[in-house]
Formats: C-alpha cells, sequence, structure tokens
C-alpha cells in the first residue's frame, strides 16, 4: 500500500519528498514541475477529460507545448473524483505525500472532498496549496480569472506603456509563471517550517497577488504621491534604428549625459531641463523624438557597438529565433538541449540544483495502470 517516494530520474534536494498535483493550466502545474526538477516524485492528477492545458498552444500530435513545458519530470494518472473509488484512490495518496497541489475555483475543492481540511485528516503534515485568481477570501474570489486578467486588474497592464502611449498586456503568460515560481518558493518555505512544528500548513497563493507582489516599487509609489506614477528614467526604452529596433537602459542621469554625447545630440546636452530624471520625464515627448531622429539614421549593430563601448547598456531586440540561432546562448550554459518523446530536441534554460533532463511530460494517465498498482502492491 506504500508509494515510493524516490523520483526515478533526479537526486536532487528534494528527493524523498511525495507531491500529488491535482492542479491544472500553468501556475499550479509550473511548481509541481519545479519540485519535480528539484528531485521530487510528483503524480499528476488528470481529471478523465485531462488538463485543459493539453490543448492550449502549439500541439505536435497529442503533445501541447504549454502541457509539455510546465509538466516535465511527473508521472501523469486518470482519477474521476467524482466517483467515491477514485476518490478513496486520492486519500491513500495523499496519506503518504508530503505536498498536494490543487487550482479549482475557491470552494470547489470544498465540495467534491479534497479541501484542506478534509485532507489534513487524511494526513496532519501535508502541506496543501491552492493556486486561484484573486485568492480564497473577499467579494472577487469567485470571479473568473486568468492570466490577462490578473494583468489587467493589478495595474500591471497600465503600467507596460508602449512608445504607442497604449498600456499593453505582456502576451506570455507571465503572471501564471511568476505565480508557479511564487507558489515553489512558498513550498519549500513550508516544508522547512513543516520539519519544526510538525503540523499540516495551508498556502494560498493567486494571480493577482503574485501581479501585485511584481509591481512592489509602483505600489508604493503611487500610494506614496497620490499620483501617477513617474516612468522609470525616461528615455530608457525601444528605438527605432535603420534595420532593427534597440533597447537602451539608462541607469543614472550620468548614463543619459555619456548617450547624448556619444550620439552627438550637441542641443540636449546644453538642455538645462534635462539634469535629472524628472526633467527628462517632464519633456519626454520632445526628448525621445529627438534621439529616434539620430538613432534612426544608423543601423542596430552599429548603435550597440558604439554605445556599449562607451558603458552604455544596449542591445538588439532579438526575436526567439535570434536566440536559437546564437551560439553563444549555449555555449555560456543559458540555454540547453532536452529529448522528449513525440518531440524533435529543443533548447531550454536550467535553473542551479536542477538537472538537464528532468524527465518527460506524461501523457493523459500514461502511468495510471502502474501507480495504481503499486498502491496495491
Amino acid at each position: 500500500m506504500a508509494l515510493d517516494k524516490n523520483n526515478k530520474n533526479i537526486d536532487g534536494p528534494l528527493s524523498g519528498k511525495l507531491v500529488i498535483d491535482a492542479s491544472q493550466g500553468i501556475a499550479g502545474p509550473y511548481c509541481g514541475q519545479m519540485l519535480a526538477a528539484y528531485g521530487a516524485r510528483v503524480i499528476k492528477i488528470d481529471p478523465p477529460s485531462g488538463d485543459w492545458c493539453r490543448s492550449v498552444g502549439t500541439t505536435f500530435g497529442t503533445l501541447s507545448i504549454y502541457s509539455v513545458a510546465y509538466n516535465r519530470g511527473k508521472e501523469g494518472i486518470v482519477l474521476d473524483l467524482k466517483k467515491e473509488e477514485d476518490l478513496e484512490t486520492l486519500y491513500d495518496m495523499v496519506s503518504q505525500a508530503d505536498i498536494f497541489l490543487e487550482s479549482s475555483r475557491p470552494g470547489v475543492a470544498d465540495k467534491i472532498g479534497i479541501g484542506f481540511e478534509t485532507l489534513k485528516q487524511k494526513n496532519p503534515s501535508l502541506i496543501y496549496l491552492s493556486v486561484s485568481g484573486f485568492g480564497q477570501q473577499g467579494e472577487y474570489a469567485n470571479r473568473p480569472c486568468t492570466d490577462g486578467v490578473a494583468q489587467a486588474y493589478s495595474g500591471f497592464v497600465d503600467g507596460n506603456i508602449g512608445n504607442d502611449g497604449t498600456p499593453h498586456k505582456v502576451d506570455i503568460p507571465i503572471i501564471d509563471i511568476v505565480t508557479g515560481m511564487m507558489s515553489c518558493q512558498s513550498v519549500l518555505a513550508a516544508l522547512h517550517l513543516r520539519d519544526r512544528k510538525g503540523e499540516a500548513i495551508y498556502l494560498d497563493n493567486n494571480l493577482v497577488g503574485s501581479s501585485l507582489e511584481v509591481q512592489k516599487a509602483r505600489l508604493m509609489e503611487q500610494h506614496l504621491n497620490g499620483s501617477v506614477v513617474t516612468k522609470l528614467n525616461v528615455p530608457s526604452g525601444i528605438y527605432k534604428a535603420k534595420d532593427a529596433n534597440v533597447a537602451i537602459a539608462l541607469a543614472t542621469i550620468a548614463h543619459f549625459k555619456k548617450l547624448v554625447d556619444v550620439i552627438g545630440a550637441t542641443d540636449l546636452q546644453e538642455d538645462p531641463e534635462l539634469d535629472d530624471f524628472e526633467g527628462c520625464a517632464r519633456n519626454e515627448d520632445r526628448l525621445r523624438a529627438r534621439l529616434q531622429e539620430i538613432i534612426g539614421t544608423e543601423t542596430a549593430s552599429h548603435w550597440a557597438d558604439l554605445l556599449g563601448a562607451a558603458g552604455i547598456i544596449v542591445n538588439r531586440i532579438n526575436s526567439v529565433q535570434d536566440v536559437l540561432d546564437d551560439e553563444n546562448a549555449q555555449a555560456g550554459g543559458l540555454l540547453h538541449q532536452i529529448t522528449h518523446p513525440g518531440l524533435q530536441n529543443y533548447l531550454l534554460p536550467v535553473m542551479p540544483l536542477m538537472p538537464v533532463n528532468v524527465g518527460d511530460a506524461p501523457e493523459t494517465g500514461q502511468h495510471t495502470q502502474a501507480v495504481l498498482g503499486e498502491l496495491k502492491s
């Protein structure tokens, strides 16, 4: 009746820890994927219809890119938690687990019999993580929420103003991803707390909270100033060179002075209204227009070489393909070759203490027979 807690692929810092991952989407599964990469044995539970994320993004046969990206290194089983027999199977697994992950709407886990109060009776030292949109409490708790909604509600979109003056949503599911990372961080801290106290721990991680977390400085500035938050270090930003876009970052006003000197904008050098970033922000439109006028006359590589040599932080705006084609990205350890059945070899980053090959992402129910057989043996 005992499950082996060892990850068959990895001997890592979480070896000997068992995770039951009943979450769906990106945030919860990404937390589980990181725990697997650190060496925990992670068993992913799909409903009979499968995790909805299995159909998100480009598919290769039965594999969805998003599902593979956030479920590598797990084993996959199918349980229908509406059936008493399958619910009892889950209880048996949870009684042996260290960590349980779920991402249902607030109240749903309790309704179907897998809420924290129920599962801690099965395992008094269980770490239980809930991932939701707006959290478990308050009037907004039951609002439908996705990455885009979290970006919109939290002010994240409003703070991402393009050169066109329009707020822009970040198209990659950045808040989902950050929530997954913060959830993993919470679980790791909870493991240490449990070692000291020996009690079950409930963790409430949510998309909106994560989106607010990454905006701490903006929240503080807005609250303390009582006015619109000043853009950071104007005229930092994106400019169009003759052949491509370039990103220029100005950490100090000295960098700005160096920039206008190097590009030969003598009129800006002598302008007393541009002696600090506050003044630059007040004159943003004409300042950016003047810089664009000059930068548009040469290529991106010209400006990268010239400004880089002067100590100014600059880079051409790469496409994803540009990065994948850059041999230095692999030589420098930024990207590593990954193999996966059903996919061609591909490149991914690997974080410290995580191996390159953490194991494959499971098909729906791929390991059901093996895991249930292990439970019954």
